[in-house]
């Protein structure tokens, strides 16, 4: 038979090599992800749509009271929580919600936790209150 061919060993890396390797790796650049690419080209339509309010925007911008309209709406937004509802529908889409049996079976445990917790919390209170009474009032019963 054939000798095979031994596999070599790494040496593991030292601290300084990762981190030479972390701060490489971060100066690289990054793809962009698909949920931007796709974005980007369903945002075509409104884009080119939008060219023709960008040049009125830009007329209307020397305005003093379209500037204090711009403001107010700015403004307006930031009270209503507006980016706030916006960035918060974006983290529920992205949360990976249990499955209706991961559900049960992690109510069971959390309702058997209580139960258990409750129990133990039930005796230690009522030891306390029968030691309370006969060493401290002595009465006993």
């Amino acid at each position: 038979m054939a000798d095979k061919p031994k596999r070599k060993l790494r040496a593991p890396k030292t601290i300084r090599e990762q981190a030479t390797s972390n701060s490489a790796a971060s100066k690289k650049p990054v793809k962009p992800k698909i949920r931007t690419k796709i974005k980007k080209v369903l945002a075509w339509p409104f884009r080119t749509l939008a060219k023709p309010f960008r040049a009125l925007n830009k007329k209307l911008a020397r305005f003093r009271l379209y500037r204090l309209l711009t403001r107010l709406v700015k403004f307006l937004s930031k009270i209503l929580l507006i980016n706030y509802l916006i960035g918060s529908w974006q983290e529920l889409k992205l949360v990976t919600w249990p499955s209706r049996r991961e559900s049960w079976r992690l109510t069971f445990a959390v309702l058997i936790f209580a139960i258990v917790f409750g129990a133990l919390v039930a005796s230690l209170d009522f030891g306390l209150n029968h030691l309370f009474k006969t060493v401290i009032l002595g009465t006993h019963k």
